[in-house]
Formats: C-alpha cells, sequence, structure tokens
C-alpha cells in the first residue's frame, strides 16, 4: 500500500521539485517539468495511451497535481488557445492578477510560458519532420514558435519529446540533420533554415532517462521578440534503470 505523502502527491515516487538559487520563474518552471517527466512515466496510475493528444492530456494533469504541493506558483492548462485557429499543448500561467517575467507582464488569462509535445518517432512517415516542421503545411513544433503561431508572447518556450525508441543522442542528431536539411516554405508563412537552429548543449539523465537541450532561433511574424529560446526536455518512455 502506498505511504500517505505518496497518496498525497497523486503518484509514487514523484520528485520534489527544488529550485536552484537565483533561478527565475521560468527556468524554474522548466526544471520542475523536467523533473516531474519520469515520475509521471513512472505513475502506475497514468493511462497507457499512444494517441499523443492523451499523452499530453495525462501530462498536464500530472503537473497540475504535482504542482500544488511541489510548485505552487503556476498553474498548467491543456490545450491553450494561441491564436483563433492555433492551440499550444501546455500553457504555463502565473496564480497573480498579473505575473512579471522580465519586462513583460501577464495576466491570469495569458501564459508565461508554453510548451509543445511531440511523439519520437512520429505516429506515421508523412509526419516525421513534424518536430521541426510540417510537410504540407506549417504544422511543425519548432516552425510553429518560429512563425508566431504558437508562443507570440513568450520569450521562452518548450518542447517536450516522448521517446518511444532509440536514444535522446540519436534523436538530437536526427533532429539537427532534419534542421539541416529543411527547405525554406514558399508564401507568407516562411522562415529560412539554418545551422544557427540546431539543438545545442545535449545532458543525459542516465538515472532518471530524460535529457534537455536548447536551441535559438530568429522568429517573423508578430512576436514580442525577435528571437525565441526553446528548451527541448525528452523523456525516454521505456526506460529501465541501470
Amino acid at each position: 500500500m502506498a505511504e500517505p505523502d505518496e497518496l498525497a502527491s497523486g503518484s509514487v515516487g514523484a520528485l520534489t521539485y527544488k529550485p536552484a538559487p537565483g533561478e527565475t520563474l521560468v527556468p524554474q518552471t522548466l526544471s520542475f517539468v523536467l523533473a516531474q517527466l519520469p515520475a509521471w512515466r513512472d505513475d502506475p496510475a497514468r493511462p497507457a495511451h499512444s494517441n499523443e493528444n492523451q499523452m499530453n492530456s495525462s501530462l498536464c494533469d500530472f503537473l497540475a497535481t504535482q504542482s500544488r504541493t511541489n510548485f505552487p506558483m503556476v498553474r498548467f492548462k491543456h490545450q491553450d488557445l494561441q491564436t483563433t485557429t492555433h492551440t499550444v499543448d501546455l500553457g504555463v500561467h502565473g496564480l497573480e492578477k498579473i505575473t512579471i517575467v522580465d519586462t513583460h507582464g501577464y495576466s491570469i488569462y495569458q501564459p508565461f510560458l508554453v510548451i509543445e509535445a511531440k511523439r519520437l518517432p512520429a505516429p506515421s512517415k508523412d509526419r516525421e519532420r513534424e518536430y521541426v516542421a510540417g510537410a504540407g503545411k506549417p504544422s511543425g513544433a519548432i516552425e510553429r514558435f518560429r512563425l508566431g503561431l504558437h508562443g507570440a508572447g513568450v520569450e521562452t518556450a518548450a518542447i517536450v519529446g516522448y521517446i518511444e525508441s532509440e536514444t535522446p543522442e540519436y534523436w538530437h542528431s536526427t533532429v539537427n540533420r532534419w534542421i539541416s536539411t529543411t527547405f525554406t516554405r514558399t508564401g507568407a508563412q516562411s522562415c529560412t533554415w539554418a545551422k544557427a537552429d540546431e539543438l545545442s548543449n545535449l545532458a543525459f539523465d542516465e538515472e532518471c532517462g530524460t535529457s534537455s537541450s536548447e536551441s535559438n532561433h530568429e522568429r517573423v511574424g508578430k512576436c514580442c521578440t525577435r528571437s525565441i529560446m526553446i528548451r527541448h526536455l525528452w523523456v525516454v518512455m521505456n526506460w529501465q534503470k541501470r
């Protein structure tokens, strides 16, 4: 039987988050999400969904529950509206009437951090490179951030990767190869891809089966800044502790 504190937390073996000294709200939130990914993955009560949207909803539920006791500074929202036709997988909102992040103020209706999530590999061949860019329309995770379709009002965003086969090192190399071979899309919704868009600083936690890296991108469209920093937070879904 689970101990009382385990029942209260909503999962068995959940990680308690302790922010590093000097961390501000966005880095704290990103660190919290990364720390919770293995606890969500290993939660015996987690529904065994393979559908990406169901996985995102499950993750949002878990983060919302964990944040109440371990990180009571934010709230998580699934399918957060970005434009009249676009929603981001998870939005992170402050609890105060106005949350100040750097020089920007965010009301309770505006996320100060937005998170997309993608399965690696994608569920079908025609969506293979959707982590970076869509095949026929701007449906790629990084692409939408660059075009301002997602995260136009934030300086930093995140992409959670559900690794279902291969390793973080493999996907880090593969995503960078996709970036280097992605052609500029014609039309109004387009952006140029270059080596500067590649992911860097890959860090792998062998104990938890998680990894993190980052990338920086110039943006087009109406955004609060000319560039966006993306943190890539990946969890190996079939991880066996060594």
